[in-house]
């Protein structure tokens, strides 16, 4: 299957919203957004997919009216749940096809997840474990495991057991005496990953998770999204599901983070940079790229080129100017150690062409450097150089430095800033092409 459209429509206070997946590529999506912009609404649509009486039995029948209706499409199939004035909810009057019904797994928050609903499960199957254990014919969940320690950054779960009771897996540490510790007995965030592992690991295709953070300690959900890209990869999974924890939305890639926004009961699903989803909503901001560079001209410069290239930066951006060449490049280098602006791939530096031959410039390749000289040394060349330069100075003749001359032609208003760059960009347009293909691909990230 390659693509799922789901449109809701008048659903308690959603007039309008609507999602495309791609099927036909494994990977994560996650959904952000204040409260009460659909996501859960959202994620029950999808779940109804598979189990048609998801919003009987977890919603209100005042959250619907005769208008009220999903529709959904998968590879040109089209299927319509519409209100039902006899069960006050939404019903489908045509056979589902029984490959869209297995398509989805869709995991609610509480109290209606199965995170919350297994462990009866679990405890009337305790017979067929402890012989299990017993008799030495439970398997060794290998992936489990690795996946297990490696989130909690421990070894515990080595000892970990699976055992196949009709027809479902469950999950047990076994001590050394013998005795064991089932999985409903674990911490909930261990029940859930377990949980969530058991489902990735079955047969849906698309997996969805409703408040994924729920349960999982700061440091389990700084690691849950490089496992769940593996699984995506390794059980060809698309996983979707919704957040509120920035330690989780820090770690998505650009095409990864969606932000749900709604207004005047509309709903719309944008692509959002972790600083944006974070601005949205907790109402403070920061930066997803930084660009460290040498003084106030050049970040002015790199501006300027930025803004006459229409580079359109997908992410929250800052250039800081930092001194010296050797001091950029050293607060680089601190960086990639410490990371106290962001991981190293999120900083670049940028140097004036003076530099374009030094060591620490050819071995780095997040170090670039302008194609001029320096702003005020392509200035002053150009003085000499150009016939029609049109900033002759007429009071002053002579400057000590090309730093004098650019101060002087700006502090007598002979040209503002933007005018002289705009002269200078003009006069190096063939030679800023690698600078802007640079930032281009720094700013704004290929889907």
């Amino acid at each position: 299957m390659n693509t799922l459209h789901v449109r809701l429509e008048y659903i308690q206070h959603i007039v309008n919203l609507a999602l495309e997946i791609d099927l036909s590529a494994p990977g994560l999506v996650c959904l952000v957004g204040r409260n009460g912009t659909g996501k859960t609404t959202l994620v029950r649509a999808l779940r109804n997919l598979s189990s048609s009486d998801t919003f009987v039995r977890t919603a209100t029948p005042y959250a619907f009216s005769p208008s009220s209706r999903i529709t959904y499409e998968v590879d040109g199939t089209v299927v319509v749940f519409a209100y039902d004035e006899s069960i006050r909810s939404l019903n489908c009057r045509e056979e589902i096809p029984s490959e869209l019904r297995g398509l989805i797994s869709a995991e609610l928050p509480m109290p209606h997840g199965a995170r919350f609903n297994y462990f009866k499960s679990a405890s009337e199957a305790d017979l067929d474990i402890r012989r299990a254990i017993t008799l030495d014919t439970s398997a060794t969940p290998s992936e489990l495991i690795e996946f297990l320690n490696t989130i909690y950054g421990t070894t515990r779960y080595s000892s970990m057991v699976e055992v196949a009771v009709k027809g479902k897996r469950y999950y047990a540490i076994v001590n050394e005496d013998d005795s064991y510790i089932r999985e409903d007995y674990l911490s909930s965030g261990e029940y859930f990953l377990i949980n969530l592992y058991r489902t990735i690991s079955g047969s849906a295709q698309l997996i969805i998770i409703d408040e994924i953070d729920i349960s999982l300690d700061a440091a389990a959900q700084a690691n849950l999204s490089d496992w769940l890209r593996k699984f995506c990869v390794r059980y060809a999974r698309k996983i979707l599901f919704t957040t509120h924890s920035l330690a989780i939305m820090r770690q998505l890639e650009a095409s990864e983070l969606f932000y749900i926004d709604h207004a005047q009961g509309v709903s719309s699903v944008i692509p959002a940079s972790y600083s944006y989803a974070k601005a949205r909503m907790f109402g403070f901001s920061g930066w997803d790229k930084y660009i460290l560079t040498e003084d106030e001209v050049l970040l002015d410069f790199i501006e300027a080129i930025i803004n006459r290239y229409r580079i359109q930066s997908f992410f929250q951006y800052k250039i800081i100017y930092i001194g010296g060449a050797r001091q950029v490049i050293s607060l680089m280098e601190r960086n990639q150690l410490e990371q106290f602006l962001s991981s190293p791939e999120n900083v670049i530096t940028i140097l004036d062409g003076d530099q374009a031959g030094s060591r620490a410039v050819v071995a780095n390749s997040r170090v670039y450097t302008i194609p001029l000289e320096s702003v005020e040394k392509d200035l002053y060349s150009a003085r000499e150089d150009d016939t029609s330069f049109p900033f002759n100075a007429i009071e002053r003749t002579s400057f000590s430095s090309a730093k004098d001359f650019y101060r002087y032609i700006k502090d007598k208003r002979i040209a503002t800033k933007y005018r002289i760059f705009e002269y200078l960009l003009d006069r190096n347009q063939e030679n800023l092409r690698p600078i802007v293909e640079a930032l281009r691909d720094f700013l704004t990230p290929r889907f």
